[in-house]
């Protein structure tokens, strides 16, 4: 890969990060899935990951809790090979903050709503 790829990559991964940070959950999932599309190996399973906990707590955003459940969980099961920190991405906070919700949607009644504390991708020097 060239280093100007490389670059874009990690540019636009950061870009995908802040935008999730903010809660705008639904532009990080886009952003995001513009990077794994260009993103080769088993390395865009850490994409496809962020991308389903993205699109998870857009999701949840929606009370739309069945959908929420489905890809919060399958995107910890990409991102947890990962941790605790991968291409400067701290994981292990956001991690634990979506198995967390998760497990509440799982435990709630069928007319209960959630609240949730709002979940932060770290910054790592890795």
């Amino acid at each position: 890969m060239s280093a100007s790829n490389e670059s874009g990559i990690q540019a636009r991964l950061d870009r995908g990060v802040d935008e999730f940070n903010d809660g705008a959950y639904f532009e990080a999932h886009d952003t995001l899935e513009d990077v794994w599309m260009d993103v080769r190996g088993q390395e865009r399973l850490f994409f496809q990951g962020l991308i389903q906990l993205a699109i998870g707590y857009y999701h949840l955003t929606c009370q739309n809790y069945p959908g929420a459940e489905h890809l919060l969980g399958r995107g910890l099961e990409k991102i947890e090979p990962y941790r605790p920190h991968h291409r400067g991405v701290g994981l292990d906070g956001v991690f634990v903050a979506a198995h967390s919700v998760r497990e509440q949607i799982l435990a709630r009644g069928d007319e209960e709503e959630l609240s949730w504390p709002k979940p932060v991708i770290e910054r790592s020097g890795e």
